[in-house]
């Protein structure tokens, strides 16, 4: 994925979402559980392989390049999806 181009993107005021996984950690040391979300993509810095996600529309958080999915058009639907 070119973040580069996803920061031109995002320069050029298109709306996008990041589809991305992350692990929730639960129950005892080292469970956890992988989970794919989309959310609205506010920002990237390419120089340090991280987009910047508006999660649950509350809570900004980083997530790095290599836990990216995809960036989509910002569709407004965000949320746990069903898979990769």
């Amino acid at each position: 994925m070119d973040l580069v181009d996803v920061a031109q993107r995002l320069d050029a005021e298109e709306k996008l979402k990041l589809k991305y996984r992350y692990l929730v950690r639960h129950g005892a040391i080292g469970e956890h559980t992988e989970v794919v979300r989309e959310d609205r993509l506010l920002d990237v810095e390419p120089e340090k392989d991280v987009f910047f996600v508006s999660f649950d529309d509350r809570d900004v958080i980083w997530i790095k390049a290599d836990e990216a999915i995809d960036v989509l058009p910002d569709d407004g639907i965000y949320g746990e999806t069903a898979g990769h």
